[in-house]
């Protein structure tokens, strides 16, 4: 049988026993009405009430603690097989029961839901159940569609029907009901176990294991083992009353200790990846972990391991499992996580936030609205949690509300944001500091209405603050400035005797300072309007310092381009890139208009010369024309190869060296023979253009001067360096004439390129010997700056 077809069989069979165990259920949830009262064995036909669940059934009918239970259907309560297999009153039509006074009363329990039923009992009952079975089986059939191949998927889906069907039937297993005991007590210990074998097949894509598969097993064995002994006493007669008490706390034992081992595995796993890209989910799942299954933790599962009253109901710590569907469906379908710290740091600062007023409420209300002082610490802190709970969600609620209507409500405020945004723009325009003054000056006018906007210059060296006036405004402002330049830090904000100072920046010992009046209208400078100066000064002070290095760099150019024979190889070399990208875009200039214009000509001329009768004549002048034109677009597209060679770098610098000798040997008369050894690294292409260029000036000058026969050129790679040795057989000349004649020549450019890549040239030449060149460059694979204007170069080719 193929895989696909078992697959869809045993998924058929799933869903029939899921719809006829979800249909039973709902049998016995309607049919079957809760009593909701707990016995406890005083001998063995002594039984008496235990508990009685509040606005329940038997609450209603009387039943009240300390009860003594005589009969049960007519018959001794100790015969009742409820009574002794759960100690519970469920299935009991009536019973006889003597109270604490020695009074008796037969009390008849209703078996209809038109009876004895709360509105609230109907809710944590059937509807909440159902409605939270019917979410996650939505999410699951979801999750099916769109991920039925994925294992992790498969598994999630598991998951989650498995929560939503231990939800639906504890109130089947409160009612003693052995389907939905056997539910509760056999797949809700392994509902662990899915959540671990999910994260383990989850996790697998980022080679990461969640629990290893030998602790897993012993997991498997230990649930399985407490499984069979629960559906062995639900089932049959095997063991005693007595074993039920042995079997509830193994139960809750592998529960405990199966949620305790996913939480220990998910801060385990917390600890270790906190500082890699699988910091956020192991965040996620772990504070998911945490908020779905701690309050059934410790409000029900540690009181029932420890034999006492559980402090709520099931039903309503259940609802926390929600949060399980909605994490582990997000994690599996998106492709990005949500900024799990950005939330959890806005949590920690509610939480401290919400204290205090919580517990100043929580004791309000417990004072003012509960007379029983026996209760008044419980009902303080369900008060207490209630009301801080509800501050949290609030202020979370009042951010969000913040960022959607603040902005329209309150447009006033928002200028200041709308200014930044707008300076931010204009500053990006700035090219020297009097046009950042001009800013500057322009946006405060817009916002603040003062008196004054000066830029002043507090020179720490001198002692003396300029430009400034006799006024006395200035002149208490300029010895308050004195007084306090050696606390000056950039971007800081002021208080002058006179309105504010902004420090925007800092040359050597002088702080420029934006001096901003008082207000025209004598108010104070409020929050908000200190606030959005400071940003300014910020801004502004990172411009300026920007600025102030830009000058000194361009000061440092100029300094170094005015040297005459020591120029620094990163100026040449960032030269020669500055060369090289005007030569790119002439190239591109050059191909994108007079080639194509040329072309277009070509084929209109050719066109007419085809469809028209011309005389012989005049058909010779045009096809002279015709023949101009080729040569013309022969001419441009060499210019274009010439000043930026097509594909440099994708052919390497052996074909570019090939490239250029075959073309310089169709129009040259002397031979050139090319030796090279083949170069494994990859050069950059910065160092394939110098090569490139140094060969193409190399042979031109050969062609005007050297009347060789014959060119030699050798290139390999020796030991990290590039060799490079040219030779002719040409006329050569003296050294020192050599020397003199490199602007005519020029081999100037030829020994700057060399220069910009930190290499070395040596110049061999003497009457009648020819020219002999050898250069030595260390070899750059590192990408060199990028060329900016044209992406590439296949427009060229062709």
């Amino acid at each position: 049988m193929k895989p696909t077809r078992l697959n869809r069989i045993l998924a058929l069979l799933f869903l029939t026993l899921f719809s006829a165990t979800l249909v039973y259920l709902t049998i016995v949830i309607i049919r079957i009405p809760s009593i909701g009262a707990v016995l406890e064995q005083r001998s063995s036909t002594e039984y008496v009430v235990r508990s009685v669940e509040p606005a329940s059934q038997a609450k209603v009918l009387g039943v009240e603690i300390g009860d003594r239970i005589i009969e049960i259907n007519g018959k001794p309560a100790w015969q009742f097989d409820n009574v002794k297999k759960y100690n519970s009153l469920e299935y009991a039509e009536n019973v006889l029961l003597e109270h604490k006074n020695h009074t008796t009363s037969l009390i008849t329990f209703s078996k209809s839901w038109s009876g004895m039923h709360t509105t609230s009992e109907l809710m944590l009952q059937l509807y909440i159940p159902g409605i939270s079975l019917v979410i996650f089986c939505a999410f699951s059939s979801f999750l099916y569609l769109k991920r039925k191949n994925d294992k992790a998927a498969i598994l999630l889906i598991l998951f989650f029907i498995s929560i939503g069907l231990c939800y639906y039937s504890s109130a089947a297993s409160h009612r003693s009901d052995p389907v939905g005991l056997s539910i509760i007590y056999v797949v809700m210990p392994f509902i662990p176990i899915l959540f671990m074998m999910f994260m383990n097949q989850y996790l697998h894509r980022f080679d990461v294991q969640f629990i290893s598969k030998k602790r897993l097993n012993l997991l498997i064995a230990a649930i399985s083992v407490v499984s069979v002994f629960s559906l062995l006493y639900f089932w049959t007669n095997v063991f005693t009353s007595e074993a039920m008490v042995y079997i509830k706390m193994a139960y809750s034992g592998v529960v405990f200790i199966g949620n305790a081992v996913c939480v220990v595995s998910l801060i385990e796993k917390f600890m270790k990846h906190r500082h890699t890209k699988l910091h956020s989910l192991f965040t996620i799942t772990l504070i998911s972990h945490l908020v779905a299954f701690m309050p059934f933790t410790t409000m029900n599962l540690l009181p029932m391991i420890l034999d006492q009253k559980q402090l709520l109901p099931a039903a309503f710590t259940a609802l926390f499992l929600f949060v399980l569907p909605v994490v582990y469906f997000y994690l599996t379908t998106s492709n990005q996580l949500f900024d799990i710290d950005f939330i959890l740091t806005r949590f920690k600062y509610y939480t401290l936030l919400s204290i205090v007023p919580a517990i100043l409420v929580a004791t309000v209300v417990s004072l003012v609205l509960i007379g029983n002082t026996e209760r008044i610490w419980s009902e303080w802190l369900g008060s207490f949690g209630i009301v801080y709970l509800g501050m949290i969600a609030f202020l979370y609620m009042k951010e969000q509300i913040d960022q959607r209507f603040r902005p329209r409500l309150f447009k006033a405020m928002y200028s200041y944001q709308d200014s930044l945004d707008r300076f931010s723009r204009n500053v990006a325009r700035v090219m020297k500091q009097s046009d950042l003054e001009d800013v500057l000056t322009q946006e405060i006018k817009a916002i603040l209405p003062v008196n004054r906007i000066s830029f002043l210059i507090v020179d720490q060296a001198e002692k003396a603050v300029y430009p400034m006036s006799d006024d006395f405004e200035e002149t208490v402002t300029s010895e308050f400035l004195l007084g306090i330049v050696n606390t000056f830090k950039l971007g800081e904000l002021i208080e002058l005797p006179f309105g504010l100072g902004l420090i925007i920046g800092r040359q050597r010992s002088r702080y420029h300072i934006l001096w901003i009046g008082l207000k025209t209208n004598h108010t104070r400078f409020n929050s908000d309007e200190v606030r959005w100066l400071k940003t300014m000064a910020n801004y502004s002070s990172i411009v300026f310092e920007n600025l102030y290095l830009i000058e000194g760099l361009i000061e440092d150019l100029e300094s170094e381009v005015r040297k005459e024979h020591s120029t620094s190889p990163w100026v040449l070399r960032m030269l020669f890139w500055l060369s090289e990208n005007e030569r790119r875009k002439l190239a591109a200039d050059l191909h994108d208009s007079a080639l194509q214009d040329q072309l277009l000509w070509y084929r209109k001329l050719e066109s007419i010369m085809m469809d028209q009768p011309i005389p012989e004549k005049l058909g010779q002048e045009l096809n002279d024309i015709k023949e101009g034109l080729l040569d013309v677009i022969h001419q441009i597209r060499e210019t274009c190869n010439e000043l930026r060679p097509p594909l440099l770098k994708e052919m390497g610098v052996i074909e570019a060296v090939e490239s250029i000798i075959e073309h310089t040997q169709m129009r040259v008369n002397f031979e050139v023979k090319f030796k090279y050894k083949p170069i494994k690294v990859t050069l950059s292409e910065e160092q394939i253009t110098a090569i490139y260029r140094i060969v193409q000036e190399l042979l031109r000058n050969a062609d005007k001067h050297a009347e060789a026969k014959l060119i030699a050129l050798e290139l390999e790679v020796r030991q990290g360096l590039i060799y490079f040795r040219y030779k002719d057989d040409g006329i050569g000349m003296e050294v020192n004439q050599l020397v003199e004649t490199f602007e005519h020549m020029g081999l100037s450019g030829i020994k700057e390129r060399v220069a910009s890549q930190e290499g070395d040239i040596t110049f061999r030449s003497s009457r009648g010997e020819g020219l002999e060149v050898i250069i030595l460059m260390p070899v750059h694979s590192a990408k060199g700056p990028s060329e900016r204007g044209i992406p590439n170069d296949t427009y060229l080719v062709g």
